[in-house]
């Protein structure tokens, strides 16, 4: 008879230590997946806030360039189109020009940076055969372009076969000046005729 009792109490000892080890795993899986969901979304916040206001952008293309008046407008249809090709629309925000300047904004800087990397490859492959820009005709212009992306924005300014050297010059001035407002600028520059292009 002690056997007994003494059998029905080590089955259910057993029983009650099983059923805590299951609870504490289950609270234990709860918990980390809670810091694990609260890790990512803090990573994923840090990518996509934006620290740069257009304000600043739009400061340093005034000064650089002495326009007064720095009307944006929302493009066009067909050069849109064009951008779309190689770009992903849906994360464009606002997409909006002013004279030689269009300037391309996206939810988050992430978004502008993975975007312009795309514009970037096509540079690249040119470097070798300048027939890779060809497919791309209205993102890279025969007079030539300058692309500086930073934060959220893709700022192009098109340029064209009649400047004059210190035209080029003022262009990668205006590099220059944004990247004392910009906290990191990565950027390209062609030229006329399908002719040099540079990378950072």
């Amino acid at each position: 008879m002690k056997i007994q009792v003494l059998t029905i109490l080590f089955l259910a000892f057993m029983s009650c230590k099983n059923v805590t080890e299951k609870e504490t795993e289950e609270v234990q899986i709860v918990v980390d997946s809670t810091e694990l969901i609260i890790k990512t979304d803090e990573k994923q916040n840090g990518k996509s806030k934006s620290k740069l206001k257009f304000e600043k952008i739009s400061e340093t293309i005034k000064s650089t360039f002495k326009i007064e008046n720095l009307e944006l407008k929302e493009m066009y249809k067909p050069l849109k189109d064009e951008y779309f090709t190689l770009i992903d629309s849906n994360k464009v925000k606002t997409f909006k020009r002013y004279s030689e300047f269009l300037i391309i904004e996206f939810e988050n800087p992430s978004d502008s940076q993975n975007e312009f990397n795309k514009i970037k490859t096509v540079a690249e492959k040119s470097l070798k055969d300048k027939k890779e820009l060809f497919d791309y005709y209205g993102i890279f212009w025969k007079g030539g372009i300058s692309f500086n992306q930073t934060d959220k924005w893709i700022i192009a300014h098109f340029l064209s076969c009649s400047m004059y050297p210190k035209d080029y010059e003022i262009d990668k001035q205006f590099t220059t000046d944004l990247e004392k407002v910009a906290f990191e600028v990565d950027w390209i520059r062609s030229y006329c005729g399908w002719g040099k292009m540079e990378l950072k």
